[in-house]
């Protein structure tokens, strides 16, 4: 069987888009309920809990938001979506904190001193916020 170039180059293209790269790249600014991002600052594999610093994160930030109630997270960028959620099973519980993902995003909040509502309300704006 012979594949014409015409059919290669339509397949290249297709291959860039797949799962194999983070659709967005960075924190939102704005989340869905009233959240600014107010700083933003690259950070080191090692600020990453200890229990998934193994997963290889290829990007990690230190976020804080103002809105409703001020957070301060940190967001993990992993590979892929299946990534983080094995983060999500890896992670120790233990902390005060408030773990989750979407897609390729690994989301610890600090939950020290926060109302669960706002919690909830940033994690339902982080999902409307990121595709």
């Amino acid at each position: 069987m012979r594949i014409s170039r015409r059919t290669v180059f339509l397949v290249l293209p297709l291959a860039a888009c797949g799962p194999g790269a983070p659709a967005v790249t960075e924190p939102p600014k704005l989340i869905h309920g009233g959240w600014i991002r107010e700083a933003m600052q690259e950070a080191t594999v090692e600020a990453a809990p200890e229990s998934i610093r193994s997963l290889n994160p290829l990007r990690v930030w230190r976020v804080k938001y103002k809105g409703p109630q001020d957070i301060s997270s940190l967001w993990i960028l992993y590979p892929s979506e299946t990534v983080a959620f094995e983060a999500i099973q890896k992670m120790n519980k233990g902390l005060p904190v408030r773990p989750f993902y979407r897609g390729a995003f690994f989301v610890v909040l600090d939950a020290q001193g926060v109302p669960a509502q706002a919690l909830g309300d940033f994690q339902e704006g982080v999902v409307k916020a990121l595709p």
